[in-house]
């Protein structure tokens, strides 16, 4: 059965880091004049995600209550990386990137695997709850990153705005609040919604600060 706010969440963070891998990829291309900045971001993201569903299913043998702990702070966690870079955005405050533009064409694969690093650990805390659900909102966000960056070449680096972390914080947060109270108090999944509308407003209220 899906899980429609796993498949959303799995979605939305592949939408999100891969876009900026692809991005990496279409800039390197235009340098190199040839296919192969693509093949080494495929070749980084599938280094690291091929492993998360895996061995990510064998966190199903573990104590439920202590797995969904867990998840909740790495789900928090990604929250407010969002909702913090979603805020700078807004506010247009200056902060240092990370530089991209190193030399070599192995800088793509690193990125593409830094990226895919990132969208992993908030898999790995979504598998316990579907695993189906988060495969297929894996499967279905890579291949929206494909088919956008087909169609919009280096436009496709417009993913990234700050609306998406926005509302992507907001859910994560949700999902962290909800699977924390399955784990203690016993709550129904009923909650997410009132969680994940409780967490628009707080980060409405965190980006106009």
């Amino acid at each position: 059965m899906l899980d429609i706010a796993v498949f959303l969440a799995a979605l939305a963070i592949n939408l999100l880091e891969l876009s900026e891998a692809s991005a990496v990829a279409v800039i390197f291309t235009g340098i190199t004049k040839n296919l192969k900045p693509y093949l080494y971001a495929i070749a980084g993201i599938l280094l690291v995600l091929m492993p998360v569903f895996i061995f990510g299913r064998l966190i199903t043998l573990l104590p439920i209550n202590y797995v969904l702990i867990a998840a909740s702070f790495i789900l928090a966690y990604f929250g407010y990386r969002m909702i913090r870079s979603a805020r700078r955005s807004f506010k247009k405050l200056k902060w240092k990137r990370k530089d991209e533009k190193e030399e070599g064409i192995i800088t793509v694969f690193v990125v593409g695997a830094t990226e895919a690093f990132e969208a992993g650990l908030v898999i790995i805390a979504l598998i316990p709850q579907s695993f189906s659900s988060a495969l297929l909102g894996t499967i279905t966000g890579a291949v929206a990153v494909i088919g956008l960056t087909a169609a919009l070449k280096s436009r496709i680096m417009r993913i990234r705005v700050p609306q998406l972390k926005f509302v992507l914080s907001a859910l994560l947060f949700a999902l962290a609040s909800t699977f924390l109270g399955e784990a203690l108090i016993g709550i129904d999944e009923i909650y997410l919604v009132g969680f994940f509308l409780g967490f628009l407003g707080l980060n409405y209220a965190i980006v106009k600060l």
